[in-house]
């Protein structure tokens, strides 16, 4: 049978090579199904029923030519999908840090499951104590979970250099745990000081929110205050009995 599909990234939708005479036939298949499941997901069904059998996977033997740059999942939420062949680097690389915190947490659920210094690694399957939230999926996810939240507790990322940064991403709250979010607070920065952080400057207000995106000269404000960051922090500005859930910090300095 010809070849239908050539893959040059592994990753979705992203660098798919059709011949020409296929796309009205795929566009049928693809408007006939989109309601059922993803249409990334379709297009190992479409190349089964066209009678390609074997996968024609260009990105296993050479660089990816292309990346995914975008965080945004089109089922919600986001997620920094990256194509681990291409040769320039990720969209977050996460300069090494260290993280302090002062809230009380779900016992095992602490922050080193949130901030992976130099980006999120390739494969992943945490262990924390599974009983406190069941999950049935076959790899497994860990997160920071705080409980009896009170005003002036924080999460602070202390980088081992003051850095810049161009992008910051922080995500609240999960499928399991929607209502898990800070109801008020605030993120904040600040440059270097006489104990490893200077004086914090706000920047985003936190409040009810599951994901927080900046990016410089795209959000508001276009620009952080200082020109180089030396911590990052999430400050509970009042008690809450809900608990908080923390996914994921990304930070882009690149």
């Amino acid at each position: 049978a010809p070849w239908r599909l050539i893959d040059f990234s592994q990753l979705g939708f992203i660098g798919k090579m059709f011949q020409s005479n296929e796309l009205t036939r795929l566009a049928q298949f693809l408007l006939l199904f989109y309601d059922q499941m993803p249409c990334d997901i379709l297009l190992g069904q479409w190349v089964l029923s066209m009678t390609q059998g074997k996968k024609i996977e260009y990105w296993k033997s050479h660089s990816s030519l292309f990346q995914h740059v975008g965080i945004f999942r089109s089922l919600g939420g986001f997620q920094s999908l990256q194509e681990k062949k291409f040769d320039k680097g990720p969209i977050f690389d996460n300069p090494p840090a260290n993280i302090t915190r002062n809230f009380s947490i779900v016992p095992t659920y602490d922050s080193q499951f949130i901030y992976f210094p130099g980006g999120d690694p390739q494969t992943r399957n945490d262990v924390c104590d599974f009983s406190a939230s069941p999950q049935k999926q076959k790899i497994k996810r860990c997160w920071f979970w705080a409980k009896n939240l009170q005003a002036n507790q924080h999460l602070t990322l202390l980088f081992q250099k003051e850095v810049p940064i161009k992008a910051i991403l922080v995500e609240f709250g999960n499928d399991q745990h929607p209502k898990d979010l800070l109801q008020n607070g605030v993120l904040q920065m600040a440059p270097s000081g006489q104990a490893a952080c200077g004086a914090f400057r706000n920047l985003l207000v936190l409040s009810r929110v599951t994901t927080v995106y900046w990016e410089e000269g795209v959000s508001s404000p276009p620009q952080l205050p200082f020109p180089k960051i030396r911590c990052l922090r999430i400050l509970a500005l009042a008690p809450q009995t809900e608990w908080m859930v923390i996914l994921q910090m990304q930070i882009r300095s690149q």
